[in-house]
């Protein structure tokens, strides 16, 4: 998966779909969300590493809403939220990063885990 992400085509695409041209990799990290699991507010900023943009690529069929894990941002000075998106199946999250966000606690009933690809579209 992540050499596909850093083929030349998939680079290219990245740079059309942001409209950033300066974009030369992608990170890659597997992501499974149990009950229980959450994700702490966070920008994605990494000093040694110029983020452009994170994605969060949903591989999970099925989702409810009720059952968490759902990608919350939150406005920067106030921390509440703002926007939400669901982890719909085959479907891909995009935002700029720095970007306050968290995701929320998947629920004990949650039917299944919630499986996502995850990373960031890099300029170096």
């Amino acid at each position: 998966m992540v050499d596909f992400l850093n083929s030349p085509p998939f680079i290219e695409f990245a740079r059309h779909l942001t409209g950033d041209p300066a974009i030369r990799m992608v990170s890659a990290i597997a992501v499974r969300y149990r009950p229980g699991h959450f994700l702490r507010a966070h920008n994605d900023h990494a000093g040694n590493e110029d983020r452009a943009f994170a994605y969060v690529m949903n591989l999970s069929r099925d989702w409810l809403p009720d059952w968490g894990g759902l990608l919350h941002f939150l406005d920067p000075a106030e921390r509440r939220v703002v926007d939400t998106f669901t982890p719909l199946w085959n479907s891909l999250s995009l935002f700029r990063v720095p970007q306050p966000h968290v995701v929320s606690l998947v629920a004990p009933w949650a039917g299944a885990p919630r499986y996502s690809i995850t990373g960031w579209f890099r300029r170096n």
